[in-house]
């Protein structure tokens, strides 16, 4: 790997990610991306090859000796804990005996890889305007040192630098102390950990530990072979015999564009087995996505390790001001980026699965330490991505206190950060920027801006529930409900959404549907309409956990009743106006071309006017609907109406001319239904009357269906 100076696309021949640039260089950049599938090749080192030995073999550094002694090679590096095995040049007669060798796994080619590119804050410190941005920092206030260590496998880091804390860690170079000859890892390391000590600028999480793995040269340059001895180094400290070295975090500003991936078990990328070995003995990765303006998870020549699914992939976005609002200018050392926007250069995700494992950083004009003391201004991924491995830091602990991701997986812990960065936008929309999710760009997704409050210091109170909808022993509940339940936090969405069931009192079937959120607003919907009239109970188990992963105290269950709706017939029918042609009130039941014939007066306007009576209607009626099928012998002026017992009064439901084909009327009434309910209490009666008029002939109405459709508790 090389550390990039501009970001021009590499030759086929190099096929290599840039990840950062000095500031003094303009930026190339589009006005949007333009890269999604972009033909691209992965390169490979002539000559030089990375052996991986199978499980089974218990001791891997004599399985080495004795085959450099048999096939005549020297290994250059060797590997015991992410990967057994190790790198050497090789001749093609060797490769092939090593691969026919039945305690070799697999023999892959090596590749190149460059670098890609809250306590009172001290006097003479300043925040940068990237730790401001993701609120990790403000004019005034930093956040405190984390108890986690972060490996910075990169250029080294400047071990005399006043303003890290920088161990020496493990040199896959050559050989000494991790010193930073180059610069880039030395910028990294101050993003993350810069200390809040009145010497220029402050990390994201001030004074964390932070270990130089040297992996790239003096010229940003590096092999697959040499980052996975950084991370077999890596992976190691998790269990030797001591445990303060421990790294949990590991920042990669790196890349190459690698073979296809594939799954942890079947995977013959030797630096992917070795991210899966070290994220399974509980190490977080955080890579960089790349700068080309393209997609890091192109199928047939992904970025690697940024397509890796184990790993937390940071592509950039562009911050002038250190605040949401794209209220700033452009950034001051690029004229082709501007104010919360996403990153010119910014590599992107386009599937599912590259989109599963994707965050956005600060990633433009970026003030962090330089090698040999003072600032340095960069840009690209490279910059991005260490403020989200100080992110993760900042979540697993902070000034002593365990953080919300103390005890979670690596990837429970990529989980969280993006969805930290998810809740912040969806609850301030303000926060994002032009390309996230809510802005999206077409093919490119560069994921949610990281969130600092989502690090802060562990929850240990437990949630409880605030308030639930619909209310404990409502009644009349639609059949189609929004079942919500509000916590009092934010809750960790898939186990508070798992301890959740709606059930039915009658047979204790469990209704299916779909959940949402809004806030600490947990909402159910139900697939298919509720029965009605029927009562279901709603519960929230105790496995319903918070962001922190205190649980509720105890279950919460309540119940409700749905509205019962009502088809009514009517119980009598008698004539106004006019006369009986025939048939009785039953036949109004249906519609069944059995008809209810009442003849006109036969004089002056002629009039055909009769009513329908329904009993037993409850005066606690929610809502009432008419709905009559009707025709007369010839067109005629016709109003249905419904008696409003409080006035005296008939109410026009529907008018209209209705001739001899048979008309649907479906009409609601206006006001209070219980004001067409007779009595005040109890069960009391509905009156309907259907009356039309014609100047000069007489006519007949076929009555052929007349319904009342009421609900009630």
């Amino acid at each position: 790997m090389h550390l990039a100076r501009n970001l021009s696309r590499r030759t086929l021949a190099l096929a290599l990610v840039a990840l950062a640039w000095a500031a003094l260089v303009p930026a190339v950049g589009a006005a949007a991306p333009g890269g999604k599938g972009k033909a691209r090749s992965a390169s490979v080192v002539s000559g030089s090859f990375i052996v991986v030995f199978r499980g089974s073999v218990d001791a891997p550094a004599e399985k080495t000796d004795r085959l450099e002694r048999s096939r005549g090679f020297k290994s250059r590096l060797r590997y015991g804990k992410a990967v057994k095995g190790f790198a050497a040049r090789l001749s093609q007669r060797q490769v092939d005996e090593l691969r026919a060798d039945p305690e070799v796994a697999f023999v892959a080619p090596d590749r190149p890889v460059k670098a890609l590119g809250a306590v009172p804050l001290t006097s003479g410190d300043t925040a940068p305007s990237g730790v401001r941005r993701v609120e990790a920092a403000s004019a005034t206030s930093a956040r405190e040192a984390s108890a986690a260590n972060v490996a910075v496998i990169d250029t080294g880091i400047d071990l005399g630098n006043s303003d890290l804390n920088a161990v020496d860690g493990k040199n896959c170079v050559g050989s000494g102390p991790t010193q930073d000859d180059e610069g880039h890892g030395t910028h990294v390391a101050g993003s993350i950990a810069a200390k809040n000590n009145g010497a220029g600028v402050v990390g994201v999480a001030p004074g964390t530990r932070t270990y130089g793995v040297k992996v790239l040269d003096s010229t940003g340059g590096g092999t697959y072979s040499q980052i996975i001895c950084g991370i077999d180094w890596v992976t190691s400290t998790r269990t030797d015999a001591d445990p303060a070295n421990d790294i949990a975090v590991a920042n990669l500003s790196l890349g190459g564009v690698g073979a296809p991936v594939q799954p942890c078990s079947t995977t013959t990328d030797p630096m992917h087995k070795a991210v899966c070995s070290s994220t399974s003995a509980g190490v977080t990765y955080v890579v960089a996505a790349g700068n080309d303006g393209w997609d890091f998870d192109y199928a047939s020549a992904p970025d690697t390790p940024a397509a890796y699914p184990e790993v937390l992939t940071v592509s950039a976005m562009s911050d002038s001001d250190g605040k949401g609002g794209a209220t700033g200018g452009a950034p001051s050392c690029s004229g082709t980026d501007a104010d919360d926007r996403y990153a010119s250069f910014s590599n992107f995700a386009a599937t599912a699965a590259g989109s599963a494992h994707t965050v956005a950083g600060p990633g433009v004009c970026i003030a962090s330490t330089r090698l040999g003391g003072g600032q340095a201004v960069m840009s690209g991924t490279s910059m991005a991505t260490p403020h989200l491995a100080g992110a993760v830091a900042l979540c697993l602990s902070e000034g002593g206190q365990s953080g919300p991701c103390a005890g979670l997986k690596p990837a429970e812990i990529v989980n969280k950060v993006r969805s930290d960065a998810q809740g912040r936008t969806t609850n301030m929309p303000s926060y994002g920027f032009a390309g996230d999710p809510t802005r999206p760009m077409s093919g490119a997704y560069f994921g949610y801006l990281w969130w600092a409050g989502g690090a802060s210091p562990r929850d240990t109170v437990a949630p409880s529930v605030a308030s639930v909808a619909p209310a404990a022993g409502a009644t009349a509940v639609p059949t189609s409900p929004a079942v919500s339940v509000t916590f009092s936090e934010p809750m960790d969405a898939a186990a508070a959404q798992s301890a959740f069931s709606l059930i039915r009192y009658s047979d204790g079937a469990r209704v299916a549907g779909s959940f949402s959120w809004s806030g600490n607003t947990m909402t159910f919907r139900p697939s298919a309409a509720l029965a009605g009239g029927t009562s279901y109970l709603a519960k929230v188990s105790p496995a319903a956990k918070d962001v922190s992963g205190n649980a509720l105290p105890a279950e919460k269950a309540w119940s409700f009743k749905t509205i019962t709706t009502v088809n009514a017939s009517p119980v009598a029918a008698g004539v106004e106006s006019g006369s009986l042609r025939s048939g009785t009130y039953s036949r109004l039941a249906g519609d069944d071309n059995v008809f209810y014939d009442v003849n006109s007066t036969t004089s002056g306007t002629r009039v055909s006017a009769w009513q329908g009576r329904f009993a037993g209607v409850t005066n606690d009626v929610r809502s009432i609907r008419v709905n009559y099928r009707g025709r007369n012998s010839v067109t005629c002026a016709q109003t249905v109406f419904a008696y409003r017992w409080t006035t005296n009064s008939w109410v026009a439901l529907d008018s209209r001319n209705v001739g001899t084909t048979e008309v649907l009327i479906d009409r609601t009434v206006s006001g209070a239904p219980a004001d067409y309910v007779s009595g005040t209490s109890g069960d009391g009666d509905v009156y309907l009357r259907v009356r039309c008029t014609h100047g000069t002939a007489s006519f007949y109405s076929s009555g052929d269906q007349l319904r009342l459709i009421y609900t009630k508790p």
